[in-house]
């Protein structure tokens, strides 16, 4: 195993990696503006996820990865290879079980969210053999 995943409690640390995540962000589905750092430090301690963790290669910090109550994964990595996202599905594979699926709400098995415009990430999942199961478009 190459990457370390740290858990977020949140700490002021993780606060400000996570933030310097979010400015180094090339690619975006939930936000057309980046939020300040007062709007992202009251978010982060909302704790909106399931679990959240940062990611770390080599003492590295690379991305972070999150699970969300749809059984949606986030995974924002600039820096993604596909030896890196093999680890991290089977990380949250083998950490976690999705919750059970409720019709028309919420699927039974993990996915992940992929900007459309993050054609590294797109081309890794499909190369390691996921399948696309749908495409968004904002009204």
């Amino acid at each position: 195993m190459i990457l370390n995943f740290e858990k977020i409690i949140p700490t002021s640390k993780q606060v400000s990696e996570l933030y310097e995540l979010l400015l180094d962000r090339k690619n975006s589905i939930s936000h057309k503006d980046t939020p300040s750092l007062i709007e992202h430090n009251n978010f982060v301690l909302s704790n909106p996820y399931i679990a959240w963790y940062l990611i770390y290669k080599k003492e590295k910090l690379i991305g972070s990865l999150y699970l969300h109550s749809d059984n949606s994964i986030g995974l924002n990595s600039n820096k993604s290879k596909k030896e890196d996202v093999t680890e991290i599905i089977a990380f949250v594979k083998a950490n976690h079980k999705p919750l059970p699926p409720i019709k028309s709400v919420r699927r039974g098995e993990f996915f992940i969210n992929v900007s459309s415009k993050n054609g590294v990430l797109l081309k890794i999942l499909k190369k390691i053999g996921k399948n696309e199961i749908q495409r968004s478009f904002i009204l």
